[in-house]
């Protein structure tokens, strides 16, 4: 386990000491049957502007069937920035909570960031080694397609004005074509303790305007001369529609759209931001996100 303090910059530059402190742990109690590969094993303390800081854990984990390196094998793999310091420590635990069921899912938001990270980890590895069982006897069936993958990721994209947004990453890979990846933006109110969905930023009456909007601006940034050359490049035009995946920064408001969302795989995500001086005048006259830029 290594324990070190960063530097990280959002809007400004600070300085912090840095205390490095190495431990090298021994698992005497690790068996055979057991025995898992770990590559790192790492929580930094990162303190960011305004009240809400973060730490970083980083960890992978390699298991073989068999715990025989020739055989297939399954990685988890994660490096995740999470909230571990606020003022009032109820809501810490709060958004701790919301955060947890964000990334692993409602059944390990009980449990502390670093401690749900690592029992997801496991749970990811038991399920293989239980899934792989059949094949573990026997290596006429053993296949590539038995090499599996996951990583997890979630980084701090703005933390001012009591709003803080973050991304989840996930890249899984099951022995398919190919593996596939997704991103989740999220936007937490620190006042009111509560994640923001679309509902509480545009009213239904506007969302055909912004939807038109998401379309134009896509055609500008794909330096299209309108919106019906979209599909010529392979996109969608009737799927690009505002959708609660988006995050507040300091500029505006950016929308990303998953492989298949909108376009093809091959297309890869779409962002598609819009500056608050264009939505300014369909935002919610009580929108949290408006403290950013009035």
């Amino acid at each position: 386990m290594k324990n070190r303090f960063i530097l990280l910059s959002g809007f400004c530059l600070l300085l912090l000491c840095i205390n490095s402190c190495k431990q090298k742990k021994n698992h005497p109690d690790k068996t055979d049957s057991d025995q898992q590969t770990e590559l790192t094993d790492t929580a930094i303390s990162i303190e960011e502007i305004d009240t809400l800081s973060f730490a970083l854990y980083e960890n992978e984990k390699k298991y073989h069937i068999n715990n025989d390196t020739a055989m297939p094998a399954c990685t988890f793999s994660i490096d995740m920035i999470y909230p571990d310091n606020y003022p009032n420590n109820i809501k810490l635990k709060q958004i701790q909570k919301y955060f947890v069921k964000s990334i692993f899912g409602e059944e390990y938001e009980s449990f502390a960031p670093k401690l749900a990270a690592e029992k997801y980890m496991q749970n990811y590895i038991d399920t293989y080694k239980k899934d792989m069982s059949q094949y573990s006897h026997s290596k006429k069936d053993i296949g590539v397609w038995m090499n599996y993958e996951l990583s997890v990721g979630s980084r701090s994209l703005y933390n001012n004005h009591d709003i803080w947004s973050y991304e989840l990453s996930t890249y899984m890979f099951t022995g398919g074509a190919h593996g596939i990846y997704t991103t989740t933006y999220q936007t937490f109110d620190l006042q009111k303790g509560k994640s923001l969905l679309l509902n509480d930023l545009i009213s239904e009456k506007n969302r055909a305007t912004i939807d038109e909007l998401l379309r134009k601006q896509l055609a500008i940034d794909l330096k299209l001369t309108n919106i019906n050359e979209l599909s010529k490049k392979d996109y969608s035009p009737e799927n690009i529609v505002a959708t609660d995946n988006f995050y507040a920064g300091k500029n505006g408001i950016t929308w990303l759209y998953n492989p298949y969302d909108i376009a093809p795989y091959y297309l890869g995500q779409t962002r598609i931001t819009l500056p608050y001086s264009v939505l300014r005048p369909y935002l919610l006259p009580e929108c949290p996100v408006k403290r950013i830029f009035e």
